[in-house]
């Protein structure tokens, strides 16, 4: 799989925590997405999670409207949330169970579909995942777009109480849209750290070691809360 790659540098910087990456593959398969060519040409077929990407516009700015409902995604979710349910067992809903699923991450437009799981958690009335899980943080690596709006979900305008760590790459041609997805986000619990990187997963020993330093911090804050499940 293309992201355990990218991502095996924070992978193993996370297990020597005791903290493990679990991989989901997005319901709609794609051409190479950006940075995949040449590299993983051969690893095919490709997914991602949102039927349109927004990236798709050149380098501009999305908004808002660009990112519309999409039932198609969200049963593409729950299929997935599902899946990861009847690998691991209903303990993933335990916080103090060692297989349980604390946090979310996602990269480039995933990050926008972690924002928008997030969101949902923060409504119950119109939450479509309310029946599997809550996660305690997100992580978001250079997200591109607004959070992605759910089919059933009410889409509050109220900012999204769930402690995230937002990674931003400087040299990113869309650092614009991460910014502007972390405004989604109550500020005080908003950590982002900006790289001097395109658009890409850190690697850099320093830049992982930031990354794993605020992963803990924000699971230690976490364990301090009343558990929500």
């Amino acid at each position: 799989m293309v992201f355990a790659a990218q991502t095996r540098h924070l992978k193993r910087a996370l297990e020597l925590h005791g903290i493990e990456l679990i991989y989901a593959t997005g319901p709609f398969e794609c051409d190479p997405g950006y940075g995949v060519s040449p590299f993983f040409d051969d690893c095919g077929p490709f997914y991602r999670w949102c039927p349109n990407d927004p990236r798709d516009l050149d380098g501009q700015d999305a908004v808002e409207d660009d990112l519309t409902d999409s039932a198609a995604m969200t049963a593409g979710i729950i299929e997935m949330f599902e899946d990861l349910r009847y690998e691991f067992g209903d303990n993933i809903n335990d916080v103090n169970s060692p297989e349980s699923f604390i946090g979310i991450l996602g990269f480039s437009s995933a990050a926008a579909v972690v924002a928008g799981i997030l969101a949902s958690q923060e409504d119950s009335s119109g939450n479509p995942f309310s029946m599997w899980h809550r996660f305690q943080f997100g992580v978001l690596i250079n997200g591109t777009g607004p959070p992605t709006r759910f089919s059933g979900a009410n889409g509050s305008k109220q900012p999204i109480k769930v402690p995230v760590l937002s990674v931003v790459g400087k040299q990113d041609q869309w650092q614009s849209q991460s910014k502007l997805l972390n405004t989604y986000f109550d500020r005080e619990l908003v950590t982002c750290l900006e790289f001097d990187n395109g658009h890409k997963i850190p690697s850099e020993q320093k830049q992982v070691e930031e990354m794993v330093f605020t992963i803990l911090k924000m699971i230690r804050k976490t364990e301090e809360l009343t558990p929500w499940l």
